[in-house]
């Protein structure tokens, strides 16, 4: 059988048109219900680190987030390089609502900068849902080290520079940050040990093998009841209501101290408008209930909520001060 010229060109043109809308298909989310009906199946939540203050948070949100949707949202670890992991799973993930992050501020906004190269854009490829929480760091010192008070620690560090080590949960963190910050404002030198974990950092802290660490309240607390670590001071602006008489590092003569943190929900690229609109909008229903709320209490955080525009706002506000501020404390990249 033979065919006209007129008529394998048209075999030709709509073989092409298949395999078009084929190629397209590839590209879209894998989602093609309406926002509304979002979610039809289980919802993966990024947590930058091992089990902690971050993940408890992580599991109460969870928890809620599977009562109102009806479908699993399953906590899915994935430690290391100071949260940037997590971070870069969600940055190749689908953009269709189906993978979450829960993150502190650190890995979104000060991490990036200790970095030689990224392998994504923070600012573009994580995209900005609601904010769900905030919660404040103390400064302790293993029971090893004999100080009991802020003064009595600086003046350790002073007769003795360079001799006293920190521990972090690795380079670039906000606990990071913060030592170099106080190191700058209190005239002192210290030796920076960081971890890969802030389970880690605490561990050797609580084995008098490194002296100092920034740490979650909720963390520190059962440790400083039972003495293993002494507390000096409250990171944040305003006293601690478990802890009221424990002054905060602002009022013990450092003025612009300020070590808190904040968790925030963040979905892939591509990701539809109205569909992270329909998410943050479902979280913030959970993070307003009282149950989210004491759930989180009992641990030291306090809960938030946000559009999706007001947390953009935020990450970018402090994105940028902590680049100017890194730079003014000469911090340098590993």
């Amino acid at each position: 059988m033979k065919f006209s010229g007129s008529v394998f060109s048209g075999w030709r043109v709509c073989a092409a048109a298949l395999l078009a809308v084929a190629l397209v298909s590839v590209h879209l989310p894998s989602y093609a219900q309406s926002p509304s009906s979002f979610p039809e199946r289980t919802v993966r939540l990024l947590v930058q680190y091992p089990p902690g203050s971050v993940d408890i948070a992580a599991r109460v949100l969870a928890k809620e987030l599977t009562d109102l949707w009806g479908k699993p949202v399953v906590v899915d670890n994935k430690p290391g390089a100071s949260g940037l992991i997590a971070n870069e799973i969600l940055a190749k993930a689908p953009g269709d609502g189906y993978t979450l992050l829960l993150s502190t501020n650190g890995p979104i906004v000060t991490v990036p900068f200790f970095q030689e190269k990224m392998r994504y854009d923070t600012l573009t490829d994580l995209v900005p849902v609601a904010l769900v929480g905030t919660f404040q760091y103390v400064l302790c010192a293993s029971s090893a080290l004999k100080v009991k008070t802020l003064p009595e620690f600086i003046d350790a560090a002073r007769a003795s520079p360079g001799r006293i080590d920190y521990a972090t949960n690795g380079v670039g963190g906000t606990h990071h940050l913060a030592w170099e910050q106080l190191q700058r404002e209190a005239g002192i030198a210290l030796n920076h040990i960081p971890f890969k974990g802030a389970a880690a950092a605490l561990q050797e802290v609580l084995a008098g093998r490194v002296s100092m660490i920034f740490t979650a309240v909720a963390t520190a607390f059962p440790f400083i009841k039972d003495g293993r670590l002494v507390v000096l001071a409250s990171g944040g602006r305003e006293r601690l209501p478990l802890m009221p008489d424990l002054p905060t590092v602002a009022e013990s003569g450092f003025p612009d101290f300020d070590v808190s943190t904040w968790l925030a929900v963040f979905t892939s690229r591509g990701t539809p408008p109205a569909l992270v609109e329909k998410i943050s909008k479902d979280i913030n229903k959970v993070t307003l209930s009282k149950s989210y709320k004491d759930g989180l209490a009992l641990r030291g955080t306090d809960a938030l909520t946000s559009t999706p525009q007001a947390l953009a706002d935020l990450v970018r506000t402090e994105y940028e001060r902590n680049q100017k501020l890194i730079k003014t404390l000469g911090i340098k990249v590993n």
